[in-house]
């Protein structure tokens, strides 16, 4: 028995000496509490820090699109005035064109008119002509008659 008690004692002693006491206890959670605490406050810190940084890049990325929308907005109303520029251009050419064509049909009109004007005067100057010729041809023999008969008469 008294080695049993001795072996016991011994153990307990070890058992006092090697384990924590409930101070050490309490103290070792009271650090792992503090350690607990600082990495929450860290945390936070850290998840702040990373939020405002967020909220800064997305509203430079906002500023920067806004900027790029304006800038494409007034890229596309360019394209528009010019395109519109270009139709009206196109067609003040397609009117012009047109006013041309009717300026060379008018001319080439007036130049039928003209042409048939002189055709129609030299078949007209060729029927008096003609008429003419013909009258004398008639008029010719009657003319001899007439003189044959006038000096038949006055004789």
């Amino acid at each position: 028995m008294r080695a049993t008690r001795a072996l016991l004692v011994n153990r307990i002693g070890r058992v006092r000496r090697e384990a924590l006491t409930v101070k050490d206890l309490e103290s070792q959670a009271y650090l792992f509490k503090a350690a607990l605490s600082e990495l929450r406050t860290e945390i936070t810190m850290y998840m702040r820090n990373e939020s405002a940084a967020m909220r800064t890049a997305c509203s430079a990325l906002r500023r920067e699109v806004d900027a790029l929308d304006g800038r494409m907005k007034e890229d596309i109303a360019n394209l528009k005035h010019e395109i519109q520029m270009e139709l009206d251009s196109r067609k003040n050419e397609a009117k012009n064109d047109l006013k041309q064509m009717d300026i060379e049909v008018e001319e080439i009109l007036n130049k039928s008119l003209v042409s048939l004007g002189e055709h129609r005067t030299l078949v007209e100057e060729v029927k008096w002509d003609n008429m003419r010729k013909s009258v004398g041809a008639t008029a010719s023999p009657v003319c001899r008659y007439v003189n044959v008969l006038l000096i038949i008469l006055l004789d």
